[in-house]
């Protein structure tokens, strides 16, 4: 479960910086929706880490490395403050 919430947390943070903190809810639901879309046919790959295992190591460095790049990104450039930004 740690390994989902940071991943999610770290799409939030990356949507944060893109389209500001009004709609930095778009990115997790946007990866949600391409999940499920992935799980329907029957996809693999790391970067659908909520389906992986519980000890998957590739799923779990895909989900860190998502939220550490969310969280590097959120904290050179910050949130985006309106829609003109």
């Amino acid at each position: 479960m740690l390994r989902d919430v940071a991943g999610i947390t770290g799409i939030g943070l990356l949507s944060a910086a893109v389209f500001g903190g009004a709609l930095a809810w778009t990115g997790p639901v946007a990866y949600l929706v391409l999940t499920e879309t992935a799980l329907a046919g029957n996809a693999t790959t790391p970067w659908v880490w909520p389906a992986r295992a519980p000890h998957d190591v590739g799923g779990a460095l895909c989900a860190a490395g998502v939220f550490a790049a969310g969280a590097l990104l959120i904290t050179v450039r910050g949130a985006r403050e309106s829609v003109h930004d």
